[in-house]
């Protein structure tokens, strides 16, 4: 087991000086490529005595070969060790520098005050006890990646020796260097299990850059939903598993259609057993590829998009930014209610564009907002929606997704807010008062109660809790999780409708349009998400 002094002592430039010796060795016999073969053609002279020196010239040639594969092998990974150590002496310098920080003092296998100090306050005290855990945790992700580099670097050096990496028969010096190289490398270790985002994201920094490309290209199923991996390295895996999931879900379509007695050409006509499956599949695709157009092609003015997170199972999930929530000033993430699925992405990425557009013309310098669909939201209001299973289900992932903006941004700290629509409020109230989301500001667009009886119950002053509910929205009807936002005492309540809009015209001056119109060009909400997502009052 690799100990804390060991790492410690650890010189990166001293496998690098290997490294470059190896390649340096290695082209030098490459370039002799032509002299090696001519090792065994002897062109004018015939007989045994022929034969033999060519029979000893090819011999001489696989030995050269091996030898050029063996050296390509270890090359390799003292270039790949050697990265990996110049990544590890940063985080035991960072580590370090935090420990004295604190007054602490890293030992093998442990980490303590150092000696000598006068007594501290209660609240220095527990903060000192906070950091010395978080401190031991790192020292522990170090050693045990420090280990695994150890092992893969000897064992590398073990099956050189032993003759174990093969030229595999080619015929050239340089394709024996390839071959080489091919049989070694690094191991990548995964993700700590149950770690937090701050754990994940430790993790991710730790990996060179060819392994972070090695999982984008050979795992992308690994990281691309897992919180606290930067925006950009979620979006390039999903991306790649966007595609596949269209062509899977295609494909799995056009066989379905096959089946179709009537007319495989029209399989959504006339009743049919397969109907209802393949209209599912064609819902799913139609979200897929409203996530692929947005993007690839952003309309005019539009923020770069990033997929952060995608599951065709079930209903299926989906997570898009529309905007680097790593770098911008302001990031919110919108989660929608009732009803909200792969399927119906498309919409709820309308909105989240419109609320940048909003932020942005109230002056905020960037702004993300998130469309998270990123739970199994209820399928219908009855019975559906009626429990609040679906909120508890969702809370931890919610509050996962936040730790992990937090994780991974970058600079000084984003202004992060959190916006529900409907059942999506519900979700938020039970995450903020069970979870305690790291957020700064909390918004309630229509909602059916959050699960508390007042603001304060959701970690954050009550003035940071802001609700609207539109006159005509008869979602105020039926409180069924509690006392809906907007009665909370100091609560920041904003306006909802279009300016000059006309009197009620439905049943009792209710209707059922006015619980999706928030997000409408010209609605004054619109306008007053803009100005809290930007930190600024709504009037």
């Amino acid at each position: 087991m690799v100990t804390w002094a060991d790492v410690r002592r650890w010189d990166p430039a001293a496998v690098g000086r290997v490294a470059d010796d190896l390649n340096a060795w290695c082209t030098r016999i490459i370039g002799a490529n032509d002299d090696v073969e001519a090792m065994a053609r002897f062109d004018g002279w015939t007989g045994d005595a022929s034969v033999a020196a060519s029979t000893r010239g090819n011999s001489l040639i696989t030995t050269a070969e091996q030898l050029v594969a063996q050296a390509s092998a270890v090359r390799r990974g003292a270039h790949e060790v050697q990265i990996a150590l110049e990544r590890i002496s940063a985080f035991v310098r960072e580590t370090e520098d935090l420990a004295y920080r604190h007054g602490l003092t890293i030992g093998d296998g442990c980490v303590v005050p150092i000696p000598g100090q006068p007594p501290l306050a209660p609240e220095v005290l527990a903060i000192r006890h906070r950091v010395q855990a978080e401190i031991a945790d790192k020292v522990e992700q170090i050693l045990r990646r420090a280990t695994d580099v150890d092992a893969d670097f000897a064992a590398i050096m073990t099956r050189a020796m032993r003759g174990e990496i093969s030229e595999q028969g080619v015929g050239t010096l340089a394709q024996a260097a390839d071959v080489g190289a091919a049989q070694s490398g690094l191991s990548i270790i995964g993700p700590p299990e149950g770690g937090t985002p701050s754990d994940n994201k430790a993790w991710w920094d730790s990996l060179s850059d060819t392994a972070k490309v090695a999982l984008l290209q050979n795992a992308p199923d690994l990281i691309r939903n897992l919180d606290g991996v930067p925006a950009v390295d979620r979006d390039s895996a999903n991306r790649a598993v966007l595609q596949r999931e269209i062509d899977r879900l295609q494909s799995e379509a056009t066989e379905i259609s096959r089946a179709n007695p009537n007319d495989p050409r029209t399989p959504n006509q006339g009743d049919w057993a397969g109907k209802e499956k393949l209209d599912e599949i064609a819902a799913k695709l139609d979200g897929l590829r409203a996530i692929q157009s947005r993007l690839d092609h952003p309309g005019p003015g539009q923020q770069q998009a990033f997929l952060l997170g995608l599951d065709v199972g079930g209903d299926g999930k989906a997570i898009i930014s529309a905007g680097n929530p790593d770098k911008a000033v302001n990031v919110a993430t919108y989660v929608p209610g009732t009803g909200a699925d792969l399927a119906g992405i498309s919409g709820e990425m309308v909105r989240s564009d419109r609320m940048v557009e909003a932020a942005t013309k109230v002056g905020s310098p960037s702004t993300a907002v998130i469309s998270w669909v990123g739970y199994d939201a209820p399928d219908d209001v009855l019975p559906n929606a009626m429990s609040e299973s679906y909120a508890d289900n969702a809370k931890k992932d919610l509050d996962r997704f936040q730790d992990g903006l937090r994780a991974t941004h970058e600079g000084a700290p984003s202004h992060n807010t959190v916006i529900g629509h409907s059942y999506g409020t519900t979700v938020i109230g039970h995450a903020a008062r069970d979870e305690r989301l790291a957020v700064d500001d909390i918004v309630f667009v229509a909602s059916p109660g959050v699960g508390v009886n007042q603001a304060e119950e959701l970690g954050l002053p009550a003035d940071r809790v802001h609700a609207t509910v539109d006159r005509n929205d008869p979602i105020q009807l039926v409180p069924i999780h509690g006392i809906e936002p907007q009665h909370f005492e100091g609560a920041d309540v904003f306006a909802s409708g279009q300016p000059n809009e006309p009197p009620p015209s439905y049943w009792e001056g209710y209707d059922d349009a006015a619980h999706s119109q928030y997000w409408d060009p010209g609605n004054k909400a619109l306008a007053s998400m803009g100005r809290i997502i930007a930190g600024r009052p709504t009037s």
